[in-house]
């Protein structure tokens, strides 16, 4: 039995307003919105209801940069599918599913290829260095590979489209990763990787001294790749990471700026989780962290919340009843003048107490948040049906 069917989501929707207090509000004067969480939260979900949220509370143009190609987010959203090119959702089709925004809203997916294509092309010394990186094989196999490679572009996408100015508002949607933290240490680590020892180590080449002249220590590695690269590949990787290091600078440059972007009063973050131990135990860690690294936390938003009525004890007692009391079937059967079997009796009966349980499990959760301090915290109802349609995630859009 689902909370709709149940006839409480009303009651939880209002207690929800009235906690939230206006989050897209709250929201809407920052330029910079960052959703984080774990993977499985409904982050993508969320990000694109908060944009339509702070759309709604003010005449900003809104962009959602969503880095997971889910369909179901196009469908959700009333366009046929996102692209790297921004969609406008239409107007009149938010009103039809439920909400007038009051400025504009826009839609975009992080085209991986593309942003790394721009990264190398702004870098780069010149245009001839960056057509050789570029052209070179292994540039299409490794960027993948690099530690961080999704969250600095991301991050690349956000910090562009941010200095453009086109947009009063961009709502980014993090990249699914195992820890939300990779997010905020991707231009350091990007840093790091390229500046290594190792591309370091490389980029001497085979020469005609060859690799084994340049450090004793790695000759094992070196002889390795040797017997199963070949010469030929090694030199390949030998010229990529000569390249790749000429843009040193420029990425490090463009970390601080990512990093200063990040820390500034036009930015907030909002950590994304639910209630399941796991996503909850990252999310605290993320809030602390972002603590650490003095970025303003703005909101915590917990998705798929059990409304407060399960934990009614009235609700309770009257479940209890219903699994007890043999004679509860044929009260009900009166009094509704329906077929009332014992079993059905005692199967809503059983399905409301472990909902209690839940329930209270989740409230012993929740009071944990009161160790982040003074931040919001947002509850989303738990819905009986996925968010595959606008007036879905209208509706989550409106509890925030």
């Amino acid at each position: 039995m689902s909370a709709e069917q149940a006839g409480y989501v009303p009651e939880r929707r209002r207690s929800v307003r009235k906690e939230a207090a206006g989050l897209g509000r709250r929201l809407a004067p920052l330029e910079v919105v960052i959703c984080c969480g774990s993977g499985g939260v409904g982050k993508t979900t969320v990000s694109a209801a908060l944009g339509v949220a702070i759309a709604a509370a003010e005449d900003k143009r809104v962009l959602v940069l969503t880095v997971d190609p889910a369909r179901r987010l196009a469908t959700a959203l009333g366009i046929k599918g996102i692209g790297a090119e921004p969609v406008r959702i239409p107007k009149a089709r938010l009103r039809r599913a439920g909400i007038t925004i009051a400025g504009d809203l826009e839609a975009a997916m992080l085209d991986m290829k593309q942003a790394w294509d721009r990264m190398i092309e702004r870098y780069s010394p010149d245009r001839l260095t960056a057509q050789r990186i570029l052209r070179n094989p292994l540039y299409q196999r490794i960027t993948d590979s690099f530690v961080g490679s999704h969250e600095y572009a991301a991050m690349e996408a956000l910090y562009e489209l941010h200095d453009a100015g086109e947009y009063d508002c961009i709502v980014v949607d993090t990249p699914p990763s195992r820890n939300a933290l990779d997010f905020l240490e991707a231009p350091s680590r990007l840093t790091d990787y390229v500046g290594s020892r190792l591309l370091s180590l490389l980029s001497g080449g085979p020469s005609r001294f060859g690799f084994r002249a340049m450090n004793f220590a790695a000759a094992p590695f070196l002889r390795l790749a040797d017997r199963l690269l070949g010469a030929e590949v090694l030199a390949e990787v030998s010229d990529f990471v000569q390249q790749l290091q000429l843009l040193y600078d420029g990425i490090q440059g463009r970390a601080r700026s990512v990093s200063r972007l990040l820390r500034s009063s036009r930015t907030g973050f909002v950590v994304v989780t639910t209630l399941e131990q796991g996503p909850f135990d990252e999310a605290e860690f993320f809030c602390t962290k972002l603590r650490e690294f003095k970025m303003p936390l703005r909101a915590v938003v917990v998705n798929r919340v059990l409304p407060d009525v399960f934990r009614d004890a009235g609700g309770v007692a009257a479940a209890t009843t219903l699994v007890e009391d043999p004679k509860v079937a044929a009260w009900l059967a009166g009094e509704l003048h329906l077929r009332v079997s014992a079993e059905a009796a005692r199967f809503i009966g059983k399905t409301f107490l472990s909902r209690n349980t839940l329930a209270h499990r989740e409230a012993r959760q929740l009071a944990k948040l009161g160790r982040l301090g003074e931040v919001p915290i947002v509850r989303i109802p738990l819905f009986s049906e996925e968010v595959s349609e606008l007036e879905g995630l209208v509706r989550i859009a409106k509890t925030l």
